[in-house]
């Protein structure tokens, strides 16, 4: 147990532990902290998310036909709060526009002034009543419309099929601007997981071969299988950074409050969301990437120690480093968490989609390859103990 605990620390040393996370300090201010910033990015997906959080606290998790006919009344008080206030803007008075009714007719002009139309929007409650409307439109919709236009035919029969049990299941009220953010936030969360865990384990075992250590391993028994222990250590050091990675990126994420959505089904939502090929709430699906993306970890870890083991010195393990960044992190990673389980384009153009729960048996291949190449460094270095 005392050499596993030092082959440890000779993976978290100080130096590279410092440097990694200085690196992902860089990259959260680069790429996901937006996300977190502007977790509902612009007015209507700030208005969506305050009412998704509000109807869900006073519904539960879905709306139904009894409970829809309640917001009627909601959208004639938001109307009559919105000439309340244009009553109070003397620009709306000059302009001729004294209710919301005026105001609509304004907007279908092609002759506007779009500066106070816009300026008069951000001091009332305009937004919040398009939202609403919106909602109920969709909501009322009889969805008729996946069967009548042509590119409903464009989709396979097992795609038919789903999206048209996905609009039986009960109308969820989760935010589609929650399920934006959650999408990218998570994407990055996964490409910085495969970057951090690479950067962590490529010098692991060049270390040795470059401090010549090796042929004072080899003269013991037990030096002689310290690789097993060097595999083990840097096994649970991957899955041990995805826990760190996963935590420090969940703190932010869950202050912005998505869990009071945890209850609401992905699909058939009143707000858009997509199409998902399972019956998951919102609350399961963060669990199951989560658990994908803790699975990434210790899989491109497992490859990263099998490049590193068979690399002479560093610019040996950055020439294999680098595909392996471009492969598991420019791409894997974000592939697999990218609108994971929804329908979705396999990559930009493809005219087809990804098969239901491919992402996860991509994953399960990952850790299968690195189960693999795991085994066959050990079977390898035991034959050379013959």
């Amino acid at each position: 147990m005392s050499l596993f605990w030092q082959e440890l620390g000779k993976i978290w040393r100080p130096g590279v532990v410092a440097g990694t996370v200085l690196l992902g300090l860089i990259y959260y201010y680069m790429f996901p902290g937006f996300y977190i910033e502007y977790f509902s990015n612009g007015p209507s997906a700030r208005e969506e998310y305050d009412l998704s959080l509000e109807w869900t606290a006073r519904y539960g998790p879905t709306l139904e036909p009894e409970e829809r006919a309640e917001l009627d009344s909601r959208l004639a008080e938001e109307i009559a709060i919105f000439d309340r206030q244009l009553e109070e803007l003397p620009e709306a008075a000059a302009s001729g526009l004294t209710d919301y009714k005026s105001f609509c007719a304004a907007l279908q002009q092609e002759e506007r002034d779009t500066q106070m139309i816009w300026a008069l929007q951000s001091r009332t409650n305009f937004d919040t009543i398009s939202t609403i409307q919106q909602m109920l439109e969709r909501y009322d919709d009889p969805r008729d419309y996946l069967r009548q236009h042509d590119y409903f035919e464009s989709y396979t029969v097992k795609e038919q099929e789903q999206m048209l049990a996905v609009e039986d299941w009960p109308k969820s009220l989760l935010s589609g601007s929650v399920m934006d953010s959650t999408n990218f936030y998570l994407k990055y969360l996964a490409q910085w997981t495969a970057i951090s865990v690479i950067l962590l384990l490529s010098p692991t075992l060049v270390r040795d071969r470059l401090r010549r250590t090796r042929p004072l391993q080899w003269s013991s028994r037990r030096g002689r299988r310290v690789l097993h222990t060097q595999l083990a250590a840097g096994l649970v050091s991957a899955l041990l950074l995805s826990v760190v990675n996963v935590t420090a990126y969940a703190i932010p994420f869950l202050a912005q409050g998505p869990l009071a959505l945890k209850n609401c089904p992905l699909g058939n939502s009143v707000w858009p969301t997509g199409t998902p090929w399972f019956n998951w709430t919102y609350g399961q699906y963060l669990a199951i990437l989560t658990g994908m993306i803790l699975a990434l970890g210790p899989g491109i870890g497992a490859v990263t120690l099998f490049l590193s083991r068979f690399s002479d010195n560093y610019v040996s393990m950055l020439l294999k480093a680098f595909p392996l960044f471009v492969s598991m992190g420019g791409f894997f990673a974000t592939w697999a968490v990218n609108h994971a389980f929804f329908f979705h384009a396999a990559w930009d153009g493809a005219d087809f989609f990804v098969s239901k729960g491919a992402e996860a048996i991509c994953i399960a291949v990952l850790l299968i390859v690195g189960a693999a190449l795991t085994g066959w460094s050990c079977l390898r270095q035991r034959t050379l103990e013959c």
